[in-house]
């Protein structure tokens, strides 16, 4: 077991040896190179006695300047003496006579600094440069601007016009499990690009449905539209299209007739739709159609025509009755929303801003791949792997960014030249060249438009090697001043140019130049630091491929933890003010009225104690994580604070804690004027949940968005272990209360009287987001994610194995789980063969060494038991105790079955009896024989299974 004292946590070192070691070093030196060394000390102390014009140069931290010009004028020299300040930022120009003299000192970045000496034997002079004011910028020459958003190609696509129009009668358009019945209308198609044809226009009358040909799809479909069937009048469509998608149309293209007005007008409103986005998304489908890779539809078909053999697609975006901006999509390789993980080929969405039907209506595999049993949510969806990226950063006094980014990398599908990445659209690509350093074309159309960044490259990338890249990029909104030395940092996935998000790991070497005042953490290993122009400049290198890079940022003090236990490297970094949003709590007036006592909330705040409270809680967690889960990936790991108040992130090796996580009990309850129970799990969850992504989420990352519960889901469930296993030996009540906050996350109905669990399935993920269950992602994918987890430890759980033992299935589980997905995504089914791998045969309910029963229930179904438990103590023979439980399940169907743990308290807590298997709505009866009476027995004691 994990040490569950925290003062058993401590570490100590003892520094009893350093004095001998010492004393070992001094004895080393004979006595005739003593006596040398004497002679050179005098002769050196001698030519110091001369006149003598010394001085060290320093920035405005303090820090040493290498390298600065020293001019030295005046006196009774002819010419000036010309110095450079050595590794130790000093110079020094002896045998001068008495005199008065100028000193003039520059180095590049820094104001220079004029001094005047009136010297009369030894000046040694402290000279601390100011920075001088920073106009940093990027400057895009004629060239560079020649080569944005100008491929000849691009441009066509770009201003496509409209070409012929035929009457559209009775035409029936099938597509995957979408049909587009085109009744009366007109058909234009737009002008062809390289002779081919990648859209048209249909106006007039038609009708679309789309039938789900599975479960879940068709209970989701209900949900959102109140039939199994998607069924939508349209008046206008437009299709976009791959060159190959064509043909299909081919039976309606016959008679020739004028182009009506309305098609012009119909191509119109869709580029308002498509080229256009909205800086605050109004609902879940903006957010994710309008992102930093926001789709540039012209740029994707630009793929496809310089690339015939480029996965095919097909868009149809419908303005319908009611729904005016309805848009479905079927897309090979890429899948049909890249935007959010999905695996999945074909997708339906209503894209209404914040209205109540907003939302992804169907998400699916081709329908050729579910009657084939191919459809696997672990698909490569790339089109090119990225290996490294090597990036230099320069944060300007103005928190401006300007990078370049050499970006290296992989195709994995013949003949890709175009490129596409998540860059936030107000980081604008000044400049992008090839390995050989020429110029290339790029794509990044305006920030309030479809501005996501693309890259053309002059011809395909041959296959198996690997080519790169270099982006010139600047621009603001990823740091915004908190106040204080504090800033929040924005846009962590996109600020840089970042080709395949979460989807895959790569290297990064990361070199960061900032205002010597501020400190930058960021992911990786410090490698060094130095000055250079006025800048403090840090390199990071991460060890092992990773999926994402960040940093933190501001004024922050530093405390490091040692753990002799595990070995992880753990440093905390705090804020020592507090950012403009709390200062008005740090009033110093204290008093007993509440408004008193709110404004001096923070005033005896101790962010040097709650840091290390922090780190303690880091490390008792690292080491639990490391024995239930194996080690983590990275051996440094980074605590910072951040001004957000209740919003915590873990990246890799770099966590972000909430300022809220450094605020102890008492001041949050000067704050908010009574205990918040809800904040003060949040409080005490944050910080071990967050710790545990360095397994979950970056240790192993997500397939799809099916898959997110396996990184939240079992973080949150970590946060659990941890009140459990690191917090001393009166653990229980936190311990209960947290699975207790998780039930209620998962179960409380909203306003619509909908809870997270009605919304649907776990397996749904980002899905179950919409206006009427704003919380179901958040309470399905944390909570019951976690739940699922506590549920299969229960289950795992071997009653009757020596006590060190019985968590040992469990255990090689989540071992074997981390160690099979080091290199690879986890998917839901690739779980599922883990546990399976692992199962115990009680687990077994349908003897067929399966645990579909399990998940059926729990992770791709809705259903909650209740349970009903009464029991009587008996005597036994031979003085020992029956007990008679009897427990009745309900509000599930016949198929449902569980396994029930059933507990007895004998004087020291409950402990655990045994678990019993119950099916359907049914009552079991169960007896227990124990050596002595308990004071009472209690049915899942420790909420181990999710019931109502």
């Amino acid at each position: 077991m994990c040490p569950t004292d925290k003062t058993c946590l401590v570490n100590r070192e003892s520094n009893s040896t350093a004095p001998f070691r010492a004393s070992r070093r001094s004895r080393r030196l004979p006595i005739l190179h003593g006596a040398i060394l004497t002679l050179l000390c005098l002769a050196v102390a001698t030519r110091l006695l001369a006149d003598t014009i010394s001085g060290t140069v320093k920035d405005p931290s303090g820090a040493v300047v290498v390298g600065a010009r020293v001019e030295i004028t005046g006196g009774s020299l002819t010419q000036p003496i010309i110095l450079t300040s050595d590794d130790s930022g000093k110079f020094a120009a002896p045998n001068l006579t008495p005199g008065k003299y100028v000193v003039r000192v520059a180095k590049t970045g820094f104001d220079e600094l004029v001094t005047t000496v009136d010297l009369k034997g030894v000046a040694d002079l402290p000279l601390n440069l100011t920075i001088a004011a920073q106009q940093t910028s990027v400057t895009v020459t004629e060239k560079n601007t020649a080569f944005a958003n100008s491929d000849a190609v691009y441009r066509q696509l770009r201003d496509i016009g409209l070409s012929e129009t035929f009457v559209c009668e009775n035409f029936t358009l099938t597509m995957d499990v979408g049909t587009f019945q085109l009744k009366s209308g007109t058909i234009t198609l737009l002008s062809p690009v390289n002779r081919l044809i990648t859209g048209a226009i249909f106006v007039g009358h038609g009708h679309f449905t789309l039938k789900p040909i599975d479960q879940i799809n068709t209970r989701e479909m209900i949900r959102r539209t109140g039939n199994p069937t998607a069924e939508e009048d349209f008046t206008e469509v437009v299709f976009r299209f791959t060159g190959n998608q064509y043909p299909q149309f081919a039976g309606t293209l016959i008679t020739k007739t004028q182009t009506p007005s309305e098609a012009a007008a119909a191509f119109q409103h869709w580029k308002d739709r498509v080229r256009h986005r909205h800086e605050i998304p109004e609902g879940f489908t903006q957010g994710i159609l309008e992102g930093e890779t926001i789709d540039n539809v012209d740029a994707d078909v630009l793929s496809a025509i310089y690339n015939p053999k480029h996965p095919p697609f097909f868009n149809a975006y419908m303005r319908g009755t009611p729904h005016k901006d309805l848009r479905f999509f079927i897309r090979a390789r890429v899948g049909a929303l890249p935007q959010m993980d999905s695996p999945e080929e074909v997708a339906l969405v209503n894209s209404n801003g914040g209205e109540l039907d907003d939302g992804v209506w169907y998400s699916c595999h081709l329908a050729s791949e579910l009657k084939a049993h191919t459809a696997n949510s672990r698909e490569d969806k790339r089109l090119f792997a990225t290996k490294r990226y090597n990036i230099e950063t320069v944060i300007a006094k103005n928190d401006h960014l300007h990078s370049r980014a050499i970006i290296t990398f992989e195709p994995l599908v013949p003949g890709e030249r175009v490129l596409k990445f998540g860059l936030l659209p107000t980081l604008r690509v000044a400049r992008v060249t090839d390995q050989n350093g020429q110029d290339i074309h790029f794509i990044q159309e305006n920030k309030k438009e479809d501005g996501s960044f693309y890259t053309v490259l002059d011809q395909a990338p041959a296959m198996g090697q690997e080519h790169s890249i270099s982006v010139e990029y600047a621009g603001d909104k990823v740091l915004a001043d908190a106040g204080n030395g504090s800033y929040y940092v924005s846009a962590r996935e996109s600020w840089y140019p970042n080709l395949n998000g979460f989807g895959e790991k790569a290297l990064y070497d990361l070199t960061f130049k900032v205002p010597p005042s501020n400190v930058l953490i960021s992911v990786g290993k410090l490698e060094g630091q130095t000055t250079e122009a006025g800048f403090a400049v840090s390199h990071w290198v991460t060890p092992v491929p990773v999926a994402v890079a960040g940093f933190n940022y501001g004024q922050y003090k530093k405390i490091d933890l040692p753990d002799t236990i595990t070995h992880y490297n753990i440093s905390g970094y705090y804020l020592t003010e507090l950012p403009d949003s709390l200062r008005r709590f740090q009033g110093g007036a204290f008093g007993a009225s509440p408004a008193s006592m709110q404004s001096g909330a923070l005033a005896a705040m101790s962010p040097t104690a709650m840091t290390k409270f922090a780190l303690d809680q880091t490390r008792a967690q690292m080491q639990v994580c490391t024995m239930f889960f194996g080690k983590a990936p990275y051996d440094n790991v980074y605590i910072t604070e951040q001004p957000n108040f209740n919003f915590g992130q873990s990246w890799p090796g770099l966590v972000y804690l909430p300022i809220s996580a450094y605020i102890d009990s008492t001041q949050r309850w000067m704050l908010f004027g009574h205990i918040d129970t809800k904040f003060t799990g949040f409080v005490q969850e944050v910080t071990p949940h967050e710790v545990a992504h360095q397994w979950f989420g970056h240790g192993v990352t997500w397939a799809s968005y099916h898959d997110l519960w396996l990184s939240e889901g079992f973080a949150e469930f970590a946060a659990g272990l941890f009140l459990q296993q690191a917090v001393g030996v009166k653990w229980q009540k936190d311990y209960i209360d947290f699975w207790e906050r998780q039930r209620v996350r998962i179960l409380e109905k909203n306003n619509f009287g909908v809870s997270p669990n009605d919304a649907g399935p776990l397996w749904l993920g980002l899905r179950l987001l919409s206006p009427r269950s704003a919380q179901a992602y958040q309470g399905d994918t944390y909570s019951k994610g976690a739940y699922v987890l506590l549920m299969l430890r229960s289950l795992m759980y071997d009653d009757r194995a020596p006590g060190d033992n019985r968590e040992q299935p469990f255990v090689d589980m989540m071992h074997d789980f981390m160690e099979t997905h080091h290199d690879s995504p986890a998917s839901t089914e690739s779980f599922i063969a883990i546990a399976e791998k692992h199962m115990t045969k009680q687990m077994d309910l349908q003897r067929n060494g399966h645990l579909d029963w399990f998940f059926e229930e729990w992770v791709y179904g809705t259903q909650v038991p209740h349970y009903d438990f009464k029991y009587q103590l008996q005597p036994a023979e031979g003085g020992k105790t029956r007990i008679r439980a009897e427990i009745t399940q309900s509000a599930v169907d016949e198929h449902f079955a569980m396994l029930v743990p059933v507990f007895g308290d004998f004087g020291n807590g409950m402990i655990r009896l045994g678990q019993l298997a119950i099916a359907g709505n049914s009552t079991r009866t169960v007896d227990f024989i124990v050596d002595r009476q308990p004071k009472k027995v209690a049915l899942n004691a420790y909420k181990d299974i999710l019931e109502r």
